[in-house]
This record gives C-alpha cells, structure tokens and sequence, in this order.
C-alpha cells in the first residue's frame, strides 16, 4: 500500500470519501450509490476545466444512470438506494486546499438535489449522449475538460 502525499493525484475513493463526510446526517441529508457518482463526476468535470488537470486517476465512463466511475460502483454497489454511511477516518492531510475547496463548492451547490436530479442533469451533458450514441463507455478528460470551457 502507498502512502499518498498532499498534492497528488487523488483515487476516486478519495474523492467521495471526501463527500461523504460533508454530509449533515443529523439533519436528514443523505448520499446513494447514484448521487455519489454524479457529485464525483461533477467534482473532477470542474476540475478539469479549471485547471486543467484531472482531480483523480479513474475513468470515468457513460452509463444509462450517467457518468460513472466502475471502480466505486463496485465498492459502494451494495448500497443502491440506501444511504452511504461516513467513512470510517479519513486522511485530511492528502487533500490541497485547493482540492478541498472544489469537492466542497461541489457539495454546496449540488449536494442538497436529489439522485434523479442529478442523473437528469448529467443527461443534458452533451459529452455523455455523445458517448452513449459511439458506443464508447469512457468520457475521456480531454473531452470532460473542454465541455464545462465551452458553456
């Protein structure tokens, strides 16, 4: 196992990990398997756009339910509409302020819309129907960089 130093590239994990603890369970907030994905999504499409370079190493790829990451529907899939709870710890110290920063605009402005919402949302992405129609799971960066410099 590495160990990951402030400044590098995150794993998607890290990435919703992050999200995860934003949540307000006391007041009845909650992230499903689907909402995490599309709050993730989002976090490395802004990412990318500003300043150009992804905020993790995984793919991202185009699914019926919108973008997805394979790697945390295989470790969240267990959980479908349920809520996701809080990791167990996390390591604030791998996250830049910059990083921090981005996933919590991210949660602020997306966080309190509903899964189906967001998954709507992601359908009106032009990056994610173009995918859907080649054929071609992976929505690459280079395509999720300049879709956000184009609106």
């Amino acid at each position: 196992m590495t160990i990951q130093q402030k400044g590098e590239l995150l794993s998607c994990f890290d990435v919703a990990s992050y999200f995860l603890v934003l949540v307000d369970r006391e007041a009845g907030d909650v992230i499903t398997k689907l909402k995490l994905q599309k709050l993730v999504y989002f976090a490395q499409d802004v990412h990318l756009a500003l300043f150009d370079k992804p905020l993790f190493k995984e793919d991202i790829e185009a699914w019926e339910n919108g973008p997805v990451v394979r790697h945390l529907r295989s470790i969240f899939g267990g959980f479908e509409a349920n809520a996701i709870p809080a990791p167990g710890e996390i390591d604030f110290s791998i996250y830049t302020n910059q990083q921090k920063e981005l996933i919590y605009k991210i949660y602020s402005s997306y966080g309190e819309h509903t899964a189906s919402y967001l998954r709507d949302l992601t359908h009106l992405h032009s990056i994610w129907q173009q995918a859907i129609i080649r054929s071609s799971r992976v929505i690459t960066k280079e395509e999720m960089r300049n879709f956000l410099k184009i609106i």
